[in-house]
């Protein structure tokens, strides 16, 4: 099984699969932009590892994340049959290279009902909703995970467990407020990214802006399919991603300003009105104020 650095916040086997996973379309990103064919060979090469590394880490949630990034670049590839043929050919690889003990936890997808760990994850889920229900604008703070507050909200209130859902984790922590909070900022960063590609998917020179801001919606696909069962709430990449799609924005625009008004000056000196050469108005005298 593979497990993060110990004594980190991507430590357990969930938590460095989920980092692995958002890390690998912003490889991908640095590969389109690399001139260099042995950078662009060895960051296939990572991206492979990765992934390996992902499933190596026997998280149900990675695999669910894997297949929701993969969905998304197909839906988003301009070359749909030669992307499918790639995931065809690689994917089968990967799974096959897997231990049978890999193969008999992801089988367990289909047999939550009998999982004591999802079993417990959907009563710390219950403990969460019942909690904002009598703190909607607060929550409950951020140490909710007490057997005082299993006792009065959870259905089972001798099964103690995190919730391991960023979404119930905003829930019972800061209310439905705080959730709805959070939510704002994946879709507005989602929106942000979907203005760059649309502004600039076309436009020469601009390739790394379009480029990034798909990648970095990819990582967010990642983020928000294997968070849901994951409590990383306060993991630091994803906003370090809306940070770096906002401030991509603000250039992209700033940018894209000052070309309009470029391509703006330029037509007007080339109307009909202006005929010869421009030639610098006459000085202006100087008036000094009186007073």
């Amino acid at each position: 099984m593979v497990l993060g650095p110990e004594g980190t916040f991507i430590g357990g086997n969930n938590e460095i699969a989920l980092a692995l996973i958002m890390t690998i379309p912003l490889m991908h990103y640095l590969q389109t932009i690399s001139p260099k064919p042995w950078v662009r060979h060895s960051l296939t090469a990572a991206m492979m590892l990765c992934a390996l590394a992902a499933l190596g880490s026997y998280s149900r949630g990675a695999l669910l994340a894997i297949a929701a990034m993969v969905a998304f670049l197909w839906l988003k590839s301009q070359h749909k049959v030669r992307m499918g043929a790639l995931f065809i050919l690689a994917i089968p690889p990967a799974l096959a290279f897997m231990p049978a003990q890999w193969t008999e936890r992801m089988d367990t997808i289909n047999d939550y009902e009998e999982d004591g760990s999802v079993q417990g994850r959907f009563n710390a889920w219950w403990m969460a909703y019942n909690l904002a229900k009598d703190y909607p604008l607060t929550g409950g703070g951020f140490e909710v995970i007490t057997p005082e507050l299993f006792w009065a909200y959870a259905p089972n209130p001798q099964d103690i467990h995190a919730a391991h859902s960023i979404y119930f984790q905003a829930l019972g922590e800061h209310g439905f407020v705080g959730l709805g909070l959070y939510l704002l900022l994946g879709l507005y960063t989602w929106r942000t990214g979907s203005w760059i590609i649309r502004n600039t998917k076309n436009l020469e020179g601009y390739k790394w802006a379009s480029s990034l801001a798909t990648m970095i919606q990819v990582s967010i696909i990642g983020f928000a399919v294997g968070g849901t069962f994951l409590s990383l709430l306060y993991f630091d990449v994803p906003y370090y991603l809306m940070g770096a799609m906002i401030i991509m924005r603000v250039l992209v625009e700033k940018e894209l300003k000052q070309r309009a008004l470029s391509m703006a000056g330029k037509k007007g000196t080339g109307s009909p009105r202006h005929t010869g050469t421009l030639e610098p108005s006459p000085p202006q005298p100087i008036t000094r104020d009186s007073s």
